[in-house]
C-alpha cells in the first residue's frame, strides 16, 4: 500500500462495530478450516470504504494478526462465521498487523465519512 493511502486509514476494533460484526466470529477459509478470530477493520474513511479486515490468528494474551484486502470475505451470521475466500493466511503471504500501525478511527473521522463527497 502506498504510503499516502496508509496515512489515511483508520482501525476500528470489534467493540466499535455494529451489526453480524458485533458477536466474535470464527473465521474460516474456504475449506473450513479455522484461521482465527475477527479483530476489526481497516477502513479509509475519506473514500468510505473498508480497506482491510484484521484476523488474530495467536491465543488470548499472544496475538498474530494479519490483514486481509477486501472483498475476500463474506459472514454467515447464524453460525458466527467470516468465511475467507482464502486457503491459508500463512501460505497466501498476507501483511503482519500492529495496532501502533494505524491510528485508531476517531470521531474526526466520522465527520470525515459523514461529508466526503460520494
Amino acid at each position: 500500500m502506498s504510503d499516502s493511502a496508509a496515512t489515511r486509514l483508520r482501525y476500528l476494533d470489534t467493540s466499535r462495530l455494529e451489526g453480524p460484526l458485533v458477536k466474535p466470529l470464527d473465521v474460516r477459509a474456504r475449506a473450513d478450516a479455522s484461521l482465527g478470530t475477527f479483530d476489526g477493520v481497516v477502513v479509509d474513511p475519506e473514500q468510505r470504504r473498508v480497506r482491510y479486515l484484521v484476523v488474530d490468528r495467536g491465543r488470548r494474551f499472544k496475538h498474530n494478526r494479519r490483514l486481509i484486502p477486501m472483498p475476500l470475505a463474506s459472514v454467515d451470521s447464524e453460525r458466527n462465521i467470516l468465511r475467507l475466500e482464502v486457503d491459508d493466511l500463512d501460505a497466501d503471504g498476507w501483511q503482519e498487523f500492529d495496532v501502533r500501525t494505524f491510528p485508531v478511527f476517531s470521531d474526526d473521522d466520522l465527520i470525515t465519512a459523514i461529508f466526503a463527497p460520494r
